[in-house]
């Protein structure tokens, strides 16, 4: 089996999903996680997940230290555009596997490796297109693509030394592939759920299965994640690779993670649920208040919200779920 390691770098405190999301990478026993935090909480860390406690200030060290020229990087949130070099910044620290990657937090894990297959893993030089999960081959001219000054193509010196975000991760390293005619594996195996949406909306679907977004909800068990939906008012479930919560405040009503079972994700909680997931559960938990939705993100969001940043908000809120519906 090929071997493949993520790297997560996150500082500041731990999202109160993190004990969720380690529970995801435990049951893919099979993929090693690489941890850079300093967030000294106590958690229950599954034998893959390797910890290595430092400060953002020595992140930004050791990255620079690859650097002839100064590179900006002032916030942790900057760091999704260094993603793209992380098969060079820590080169040392992923030498014995096969394939590197990047992933976010904010999501839980299904089953990786029913989805990201041995025959992918040969056959394409980088799986994924979105910063939730993406994986590289490991290798020196694989680890170097993103060094590539190409026309129209924004480089590397310019976004590392900008402190705007310039999602390096996902467009445009992405842009540097299509220009190179590298093929990409890009099949939509994951939910990722649209910000604005008060019940669960995945984006990046076919328009054919638009109708699995009107009644849906999922569940996960010992290690598997499904989505249920409703298609002519019966049931349906179909396995996922990860859901992205994509800043979805959840509220978890989790007690117990050693004797965790089966539970139920639905807008906007996760709980333990050992019963079968019916039409009428589906029908009842697949659906939220709006004004709750909304009000419970400008809630959390509340110390970074300024008056323009709410108008802001529900103004993309009002453009993406009218586009939906047009």
């Amino acid at each position: 089996m090929n071997t493949i390691v993520l790297i997560v770098p996150y500082f500041g405190k731990l999202p109160s999903n993190f004990q969720l999301w380690l529970e995801g990478c435990r049951f893919n026993s099979s993929i090693d996680w690489l941890l850079f935090l300093d967030d000294h909480q106590v958690y229950d860390y599954p034998d893959n997940v390797i910890v290595t406690y430092t400060s953002f200030d020595e992140m930004k060290k050791k990255i620079q230290r690859l650097y002839d020229f100064p590179i900006t990087l002032e916030e942790p949130y900057k760091l999704c555009d260094y993603r793209v070099a992380y098969g060079e910044i820590f080169k040392e620290e992923i030498r014995k596997y096969q394939y590197w990657g990047y992933c976010d937090i904010d999501l839980l894990f299904g089953n990786i490796r029913k989805f990201i297959i041995d025959e992918v893993l040969k056959t394409y030089e980088k799986i994924g297109f979105q910063g939730h999960l993406t994986i590289f081959k490991n290798n020196p001219e694989t680890a170097k693509r993103y060094r590539n000054n190409l026309e129209g193509i924004p480089t590397y010196k310019y976004i590392f030394t900008t402190p705007d975000s310039c999602m390096f991760d996902e467009d445009i390293i992405d842009a540097v592939y299509k220009h190179l005619k590298i093929p990409v594996f890009k099949k939509v195996y994951f939910a990722h759920l649209l910000k604005y949406f008060k019940d669960f909306h995945l984006g990046h679907l076919p328009k054919e299965d638009e109708y699995k977004n009107k009644d849906n909800i999922f569940s996960w068990n010992q290690g598997k994640l499904y989505r249920h939906y409703l298609k002519n008012g019966i049931a349906h479930k179909e396995e996922m690779l990860y859901i992205h919560f994509f800043c979805r405040d959840m509220n978890i009503k989790i007690r117990n993670y050693g004797k965790l079972s089966q539970i139920i994700i639905y807008p906007n909680s996760i709980e333990e649920y050992n019963n079968l997931i019916s039409e009428s559960i589906i029908k009842r938990k697949a659906h939220t208040s709006v004004i709750i939705f909304k009000l419970r993100y400008l809630y959390k969001n509340r110390y970074k919200l300024s008056f323009w940043k709410i108008l802001d908000y529900l103004d993309k809120s009002r453009k993406e779920t009218r586009g939906f519906k047009n």
